[in-house]
């Protein structure tokens, strides 16, 4: 073979890889994100950035999984804590079973423009995120006030995808986090009762028109778009397989398949094709009305839930 066939073959092998087409088969370990776990010993937020930069915060909460600091009032940062606490308790009763070693480390800031100058100036972070983000070297889930329950649910959720699922495709490091972004229920009796498998509206709207043409494949493979990411996890929830996902990547299980979706379902990727494409069409055929869905929210009773639920989003049940 001629070095200049030898060229040829070799560019096309990496445009391959880089484009997600290439052979899940031959390409396991493209299904894998453990290089990205970051584990940590600390445990204060004094910690993981020094004890005259965690002076700042007047307010400090200790609750069952978090401790909360901020310079809003106590009571609005205790709601904040109260939901956190109901919420982790919600995911080892609903999807899995927690081992929290350590509590997590909570700001909220007052507003989007100081949480994003903290993370600029205090976390020496290049790009903030526009409405929250966990930082696992420092142990630490940084929000600001008014960013909504959405964001506490998803950004808690990386917590939980670090600590306890190191087997998770790398789909599924946003993934799973941003399914869990968006609910409605109500407390009752110190637990929560959450409804899921709802479609995002900013999320849809941000996929464009082009999206019921997206493959699976190209999701757990090749996709960069947490959006896409999540209409993959929400399909699981809508099948009845997402608690079965989350179990078999906790023990590192595929059954014999080549990714976790597969194993989930029990069946290659190809039987599974049909059912992804439908899901995708139906998406788009009520993206007018899935752009009316309220934010996330909670009621404090199950009565004040059966009111807004037929109001609001009884059409999506």
């Amino acid at each position: 073979m001629s070095m200049k066939n030898l060229s040829h073959i070799l560019t096309f092998f990496v445009l391959t890889l880089l484009s997600g087409q290439i052979s899940a088969e031959n390409y396991k370990s493209a299904e894998l994100g453990r290089a990205n776990i970051q584990t940590t010993k600390i445990s204060t937020l004094a910690d993981s950035m020094g004890s005259f930069a965690s002076a700042q915060f007047p307010e400090k909460i200790e609750s069952k999984y978090f401790v909360f600091y901020s310079t809003i009032s106590r009571s609005r940062l205790q709601s904040y804590a109260h939901f956190a606490d109901l919420f982790l308790d919600l995911v080892d009763r609903d999807f899995i079973n927690l081992k929290v070693v350590r509590k997590v480390n909570a700001v909220v800031l007052p507003t989007k423009a100081e949480f994003q100058r903290f993370l600029v100036q205090q976390l020496n972070v290049s790009t903030p995120s526009e409405y929250g983000m966990y930082l696992a070297e420092k142990n630490l889930f940084v929000t600001y006030d008014g960013s909504g329950l959405g964001t506490f649910s998803h950004e808690i959720m990386h917590f939980v995808v670090e600590t306890m699922l190191p087997e998770r495709p790398s789909w599924a490091i946003e993934g799973i986090p941003a399914f869990f972004e968006k609910f409605y229920g109500y407390e009752e009796d110190g637990k929560l009762q959450l409804k899921w498998g709802f479609q995002n509206p900013w999320r849809i709207q941000a996929l464009g028109e082009g999206f019921p043409k997206l493959k699976m494949i190209n999701v757990i493979y090749g996709s960069s778009d947490t959006s896409e990411k999540r209409l993959l996890s929400v399909f699981l929830y809508q099948h009845g397989k997402l608690k079965t996902f989350l179990e078999l990547i906790k023990k590192g299980d595929k059954k014999g398949f080549r990714t976790y979706v597969e194993a989930a379902f029990d069946k290659p990727m190809y039987e599974i094709s049909g059912d992804w494409q439908t899901y995708l069409s139906a998406i788009y055929a009520k993206r007018d009305q899935i752009s009316k869905l309220p934010p996330s929210t909670y009621f404090k009773t199950a009565q004040e839930f059966a009111a807004f639920e037929m109001e609001k989003i009884s059409i999506f049940q």
